[in-house]
């Protein structure tokens, strides 16, 4: 029933990123248990009522039959996933941690399966969101954007247990918020990018998604820059298929600009009640960048009005193969940045996990380096060994490193080059058929956004219970999309 997707999409945006037990203490523990027992209630009735709503659906028409019984790509890899997680468990290290997930961070088989299945349900039927439900689901992501500026600055209207300036709003630290926002604030664009320009519903997304991208600016993450840099990425790739796709998107543009030029003036004026170190973000808006945009914009804009008035052909596919060779020649250029500056101290400390975690993996055995030793089982798999423990015991001391900080690197030790494989093809294919369906299914562009932005930014970052299960959620709404087309 249509009731029990809206009830439970409801509850998991307001309900889990509000939930405190203590405060910051044993934060990722007291949500992770908030998730499974708000979420493993409707997973069972849900499938429930697909099993036998199935059983009473039979189509009479041979074809469309085997048409709704296809597996369109991303569910392959979607359901390989699953695979890959059940044979990770089965040769775990440690069975309960495996399953349950390490104390105080519980990212094991229960709550990966959870949201797996959640990405399956959603990818099954179609969920409705009028207008009222989206602005309910939207509400508290705003506000904790609201409130982790003021945080920034401050100002604390909530009296939090554990409270300093590593933590934001009720999210948790700024790694978790910046994953946070990896989901929401690209939504927020895609939305805003789909509503008819200055309409009354363009300019309330507008004052949602300019809020979220200050609060994404001011949260104080150097790789938050590539949760923008995935969505605008993809969104300009997007619309360089036809002239007024193109014009909507420079409007964006001019919302980026306008969003980087407000925390440029914010930072000029209250500069010193900031309560976080400078970086990146902070330092392009500092050099008044955000400026350069909305200029660029409007320059952009009246050469596109230009060529439209002498009846100019829009080549869009010319203007594709172009971006994507800067593309390529943008990438290439920073992973050899990357390569010539790795050293131990690369990405604010990443540098030594990475090569720690690269150096494991290499030394397990044949079997698990294919498989995998068991989801959130790395820090566990160190401490049993004499070599690995007495090296994280003298680089971290009595921190537990539970992932490599990276996500495709943590599956590659906990799931396997299987599992590494399965999720970097889930992703990709469901961009692709998302690229395909976003003709006549426009709110793919809606959901493509956090779904490439996510994926980005996680490559120096790590899955986990404030943006995973929001995802996986996005990604079944898209693959739903695709066999809707193949349907057609």
């Amino acid at each position: 029933m249509q009731i029990l997707y809206t009830i439970y999409l409801i509850l998991i945006c307001t309900v889990l990123p509000i939930y405190m037990k203590d405060g910051y203490y044993e934060l990722g523990e007291a949500k992770a248990i908030c998730y499974v027992l708000v979420s493993a209630p409707f997973a069972a009735l849900m499938l429930l009522n697909m099993i036998f709503s199935k059983d009473k659906k039979q189509s009479t028409n041979s074809e469309d039959v085997s048409k709704a019984k296809s597996i369109i790509v991303p569910e392959f890899f979607l359901y390989g996933t699953v695979f890959s997680m059940l044979i990770s468990f089965a040769f775990s290290i440690d069975k309960k941690i495996a399953l349950l997930g390490f104390e105080g961070w519980r990212n094991g088989l229960l709550v990966s399966v959870i949201a797996i299945l959640f990405c399956i349900l959603f990818s099954q039927k179609e969920c409705k969101i009028d207008g009222k439900v989206l602005a309910v689901l939207m509400i508290v992501p705003f506000l904790e954007a609201i409130l982790s500026i003021l945080n920034r600055f401050s100002v604390f209207p909530l009296v939090i247990n554990g409270q300093n300036t590593s933590f934001l709003a009720t999210i948790g630290n700024i790694n978790w918020f910046s994953g946070f926002l990896s989901i929401w604030a690209p939504l927020g664009i895609g939305i805003m990018y789909l509503q008819k320009n200055f309409s009354w519903k363009f300019w309330i997304n507008g004052l949602y998604t300019i809020v979220m991208l200050l609060s994404l600016m001011l949260q104080g993450s150097d790789g938050a820059v590539l949760i923008l840099i995935g969505a605008y990425g993809l969104l300009l790739f997007w619309s360089l298929s036809d002239r007024d796709s193109f014009k909507r998107f420079l409007i964006q543009l001019v919302v980026l600009g306008l969003s980087m030029t407000i925390v440029d003036v914010v930072m000029l004026f209250a500069g010193s009640a900031y309560t976080y170190d400078n970086n990146i973000l902070i330092s392009l808006c500092e050099a008044h960048i955000g400026m350069i945009l909305v200029a660029a914009a409007f320059f952009i804009y009246r050469v596109c009005r230009l060529l439209e008035e002498i009846k100019a052909t829009f080549r869009g596919t010319i203007y594709k193969w172009i971006y994507v060779a800067a593309l390529l020649a943008g990438i290439t250029y920073a992973v050899a940045m990357a390569v010539m500056g790795f050293g131990d101290e690369f990405g604010n400390g990443r540098g030594i996990i990475y090569r720690m975690c690269a150096d494991l993996y290499m030394n397990l055995s044949p079997w698990q380096q294919l498989v995998g030793i068991g989801q959130d089982c790395l820090y566990p798999y160190a401490m049993k060994d004499a070599m690995w423990s007495s090296s994280f015991r003298n680089v971290f001391g009595d921190i537990a490193l539970t992932n490599a900080h990276c996500e495709f690197l943590t599956i590659l030790i906990e799931r396997g080059m299987i599992g590494a494989a399965l999720y970097v093809g889930l992703f990709v294919s469901a961009i692709f058929q998302l690229f395909k369906v976003k003709e006549k299914e426009p709110k793919a562009v809606a959901l493509g956004l956090p779904i490439i932005s996510y994926f980005v930014y996680n490559q120096i970052s790590f899955q986990q219970i404030m943006a995973m299960p929001y995802c996986y959620i996005l990604l079944g709404m898209g693959i739903y999309l695709g066999k809707l087309r193949n349907r057609d």
